[in-house]
């Protein structure tokens, strides 16, 4: 299992998905609904793939702007 970031424009402040999954192809059916499910669907997927290391951070946000 890998974790699989996407981040694009979204609609005003960019768009973040982040999943698990066993490949890219299964990732990126994934992510790719979502996108369509928030309106985004012609959003341009930019996916990135990373190992899962227990006790890793996967996102942190303070909302600090």
């Amino acid at each position: 299992m890998k974790i699989y970031i996407h981040e694009g424009p979204g609609h005003y402040v960019g768009s973040v998905v982040i999943v698990t999954a066993n490949n890219y192809d299964d990732a990126r059916d994934i992510i790719s609904r979502r996108l369509d499910d928030m309106g985004l669907e012609k959003e341009n997927l930019s996916i990135i793939e990373k190992d899962i290391i227990d006790g890793q951070i996967v996102f942190c946000s303070s909302g600090d702007y």
